[in-house]
């Protein structure tokens, strides 16, 4: 390969040091190339491996964005430490898992955010329409959600997404597999993209990790332990243990036995201090 062809394995390795300098405490990438009538340029994969082998000498995780079952393949390979999203339209080899539960990666499928696209694709808001959800919904979203299903911006959104094919069964059954392969868990939800709102995405994930197989007890430690560990701050949080941080929520009902009930909460505790919840959701 002469100059030129280095210089974009120069320039992302040179991002990567870059990055470490401003305090970064993780780096991600895109190799999803997107589907329908949703299309950009893959990630050359050269390009990817020079990202991992930065990250890798800096010591810092590398996550990778994939779309469907041959960027997780890639990723795999790349020596990543996680993979966001995992494949929402192919299903992915069991022996792509096994070589993730091998090198010890984590998976986070975002189940929520691929029912929410489905969602808006067919013109409906019903991820908002929620309980959780409305509680902490600012004044009048519910409403100017619903208008802007018809302006020509959301329509063009919405046939670009229409496009895509974002399969929630898919997605499940690759979690599924992930599960079963004994793959690291960790629970995301994408949080900011259409009809996803941050905070209760998290709760509806778990329900639909759940209804994929997923046991809750197993569902339930993806979104506090390994989600901690994943951040390298399980020495503070996502777990309940002598000298953690006493972040608690306390619901009705028992989530081992029903997930729903992480829906249902009764109390909020902060570094063991009690939150006036109602107060949160005050508009001034």
């Amino acid at each position: 390969m002469g100059a030129a062809g280095c210089a974009p394995l120069d320039e992302a390795r040179a991002q990567v040091h870059e990055l470490k300098a401003r305090g970064v405490d993780g780096i991600k990438v895109i190799l999803d190339a997107g589907a329908g009538f949703i299309l950009f340029q893959r990630l050359d994969l050269s390009v990817l491996n020079s990202i991992s082998a930065a990250a890798k000498s800096e010591n810092l995780p590398l996550m990778v964005h994939t779309g469907d079952a041959r960027d997780v393949a890639d990723a795999v390979s790349s020596g990543a430490r996680g993979i966001e999203h995992g494949s929402m339209s192919s299903r992915i080899p069991d022996e792509v898992f096994l070589r993730m539960k091998a090198a010890g990666m984590v998976y986070d499928p975002t189940l929520a955010v691929v029912e929410a696209f489905r969602a808006y694709a067919d013109g409906s808001i019903a991820p908002l329409e929620r309980s959780l959800v409305q509680q902490v919904l600012p004044a009048g979203l519910l409403e100017k959600a619903r208008a802007s299903l018809s302006t020509p911006t959301a329509q063009t959104i919405r046939a670009a997404y229409g496009g895509y094919p974002f399969s929630l069964d898919v997605a499940g059954k690759n979690l599924a597999a992930a599960y079963r392969n004994g793959v690291t868990l960790i629970a995301g939800t994408d949080s900011g993209n259409p009809l996803m709102i941050h905070g209760p995405g998290v709760h509806r994930e778990l329900q639909l990790w759940v209804a994929a197989g997923v046991p809750p007890s197993a569902a339930l430690q993806a979104a506090t332990l390994n989600a901690a560990r994943a951040l390298g701050a399980d020495s503070r949080i996502g777990s309940i243990q002598q000298g953690r941080e006493a972040n608690l929520l306390l619901v009705d009902g028992n989530p081992l036995e029903d997930i729903s009930a992480t829906e249902r909460i009764s109390i909020v505790l902060f570094k063991g201090e009690r939150i006036n919840r109602q107060g949160l959701f005050d508009q001034k």
